[in-house]
């Protein structure tokens, strides 16, 4: 059984960046991906809604250590 690492993901644009504080805990980078892929859904439809919705959004996945572990486009 594996020790739960935390991972965060923050949201960027290009222009802005939103920093995830809290994260999550998974098992392995393979479930925190799939748990960013939910997450991306989510955002799609809130951001499809705002005027920032041209902009080009990216939700990057980092580890416990700050290094960045996955990039997901958020396509609205």
């Amino acid at each position: 059984m594996s020790v739960p690492e935390r991972f965060y993901f923050d949201v960027e644009n290009g222009r802005e960046r939103i920093r995830d504080e809290a994260g999550v805990e998974a098992e392995s980078l393979e479930e925190a991906l799939a748990e960013a892929r939910s997450v991306i859904e989510e955002m799609a439809a809130s951001v499809s809604g705002t005027a920032a919705a041209g902009a080009s959004w990216t939700l990057v996945v980092r580890d416990a250590a700050g290094s960045v572990v996955g990039r997901l486009p958020i396509r609205a």
